[in-house]
């Protein structure tokens, strides 16, 4: 299973949100340089950067700054890969993404309400392509967690990967910046129903017992995000831990 860290960027800093809610940053004021370096470093093998700032706004933000974060990675290691998203609602924002260096897209709201959109992306960047599907409660949440799709999360999750999306993306908002722990049951339960698409996890994993939990669900990546920043889980140890597993 990968280890994939997470760097949120609002206000031209990195930032972790609680559940979601701009208004509660539980860390804020961050270097993202700083962090990629230390991550790359320690052999995290693939970034995650959300744009915050675009996800509210419905377009990309921070562009140049994803550009200095990109830079940093390559220059640690040149085979790590970076993926992005936030506001990536066109083929236009998708395009201008991969410009500033990064190697995978993610798609989310736009690509639930759009049906094609998805489609259209991956046919022009084939594997390059993932999808987002946030839940709380049970139902798919959009543009930025802040309503509700109204449609079911696993018929929408089929779609996007007849769509052509490399990767489906589950996040447990509820959960998401909380330490709580991930959603295991309901990560097994889209397992079991998605066989063939790789399925990442996201949203409260707060230890490699957490990690490992996930691996046995059968989940192919987990992102970890303030775990990192709070020392409860490290990439060496968790990559050990990891390969051990196997």
């Amino acid at each position: 299973m990968e280890l994939i860290c997470a760097v949120d960027l609002l206000d031209g800093g990195a930032v972790r949100l609680e559940q979601g809610d701009y208004e509660r940053r539980v860390a804020q004021g961050l270097d993202p340089l700083e962090l990629v370096e230390g991550w790359v470093g320690d052999g995290a093998r693939r970034i995650h950067i959300i744009d915050l700032e675009g996800a509210r706004r419905r377009a990309p933000a921070q562009l140049p700054l994803v550009a200095r974060i990109v830079d940093q990675v390559r220059r640690g290691d040149a085979a790590v890969r970076v993926e992005l998203g936030g506001g990536l609602r066109t083929v236009a924002d998708v395009a201008a993404a991969f410009e500033v260096g990064v190697d995978d897209a993610i798609l989310g709201s736009a690509a639930i309400a759009e049906p094609g959109f998805l489609e259209a992306c991956a046919r022009q960047w084939p594997q390059r392509i993932f999808a987002s599907l946030d839940l709380r409660d049970g139902q798919l949440a959009v543009e930025a967690w802040t309503q509700r799709a109204g449609a079911a999360p696993i018929a929408v999750a089929r779609r996007l990967a007849d769509e052509g999306a490399a990767r489906l993306l589950i996040t447990d908002a509820s959960r998401d910046g909380t330490l709580a722990g991930p959603n295991v049951a309901l990560l097994s339960g889209m397992r079991a129903a998605l066989r063939s698409v790789p399925l990442v996890a996201a949203g409260g994993v707060a230890s490699v017992e957490d990690l490992l939990a996930l691996k046995s669900a059968g989940i192919d990546g987990a992102i970890v995000g303030l775990a990192l920043l709070t020392g409860q889980v490290h990439v060496r140890e968790a990559l050990t831990a990891l390969e051990a597993a196997a």
